[in-house]
């Protein structure tokens, strides 16, 4: 049985995943944009990591979105 928190966690992932290709940046590239690291993008894609709210909101500036469009 999945939690709320794990469907939120895999829906934040797959929403970064797919504003990040739409844009055509790599994990790389988005982390930089973001000042994190490319391993934390990897690990928030893959749903292993809960990002703060000041970490979603770069994440969401890089990518051009609002933050609250990566948790739908």
């Amino acid at each position: 049985m999945t939690s709320g928190i794990e469907k939120i966690m895999k829906n934040l992932g797959a929403n970064i995943r797919k504003h990040r290709k739409e844009l055509k940046l790599t994990q790389f590239e988005l982390s930089i944009q973001a000042d994190v690291t490319e391993d934390y993008i990897q690990f928030l894609e893959t749903g292993k990591r809960k990002p703060s709210l000041d970490v979603l909101a770069r994440i969401a500036d890089a990518l051009k979105v609002e933050p609250y469009e990566l948790l739908m």
